[in-house]
């Protein structure tokens, strides 16, 4: 029994101080297309109109979030939104999806975190709206980086699962990004939105149900 329970201490250490931390190399593609921001499964990729997006968490309502109507910055901008759900078996360091300058880092603290434990459910079921009744979109700690490129902007959201204890977030106003460099991460099961202003002139190459590699995967081109 002493050594069933040893054994299961090993494998959880190791599974949480290596595989869960690990970052290996990534094959940034050539060109300027839009990389993913993160490892995992694209759960939807959705119009926003005017600062408006559409989440379907109760019978398809739209949800405004205040983070992606930044004042000066993205408010009243139309775009494209793709959110990316990590598993606890992705890779969890976040990478930038485009070159450019960050204009901006937005911190949103609640008062309660909700589990991401509904999602996985919701993927694993073929939930065609995996995201309905994952009020975690609305209410979890989120840090969001707002980088301008030469024609337009666009802006990452880290969210946060309850069992997480912080962010990581490398970046601040006036920081130069590369293409494909890490900035980040969020620990155990989580998710990162990408929002791509219609400035950039981007369209969507990616679906739902896909999953995406951090740095590799081109989601918009």
């Amino acid at each position: 029994m002493l050594l069933l329970l040893f054994s299961a201490a090993v494998v959880f250490i190791l599974w949480r101080c290596w595989f869960f931390f690990r970052n290996p190399p990534r094959h940034v593609p050539a060109g300027n297309s839009m990389l993913s921001p993160a490892d995992g499964y694209i759960v939807y990729v959705r119009r926003v109109e005017v600062g408006e997006v559409p989440i379907a968490i109760k019978k398809g309502r739209r949800i405004t979030l205040a983070e992606l109507a930044i004042p000066g910055e993205t408010a009243g901008s139309s775009g494209l939104l793709i959110g990316i759900f990590m598993t606890p078996f992705s890779v969890h360091y976040n990478r930038i999806p485009l070159s450019g300058v960050v204009s901006s880092v937005h911190s949103y603290k609640p008062g309660n975190n909700r589990t991401m434990a509904l999602m996985i459910f919701n993927l694993l079921t073929g939930n065609k709206v995996p995201e309905t009744g994952c009020t975690y979109l609305l209410t979890n700690e989120r840090k969001t980086t707002v980088v301008q490129t030469g024609s337009g902007c666009y802006a990452v959201t880290q969210i946060a699962d309850i069992w997480v204890s912080q962010i990581v977030n490398r970046l601040s106003p006036g920081s130069k990004v590369t293409r494909g460099t890490p900035f980040g991460m969020i620990r155990f099961g989580s998710q990162t939105d990408i929002f791509i202003s219609d400035q950039l002139g981007y369209r969507p190459v990616c679906t739902p149900g896909e999953y995406v590699y951090a740095g590799e995967t081109v989601i918009a081109s």
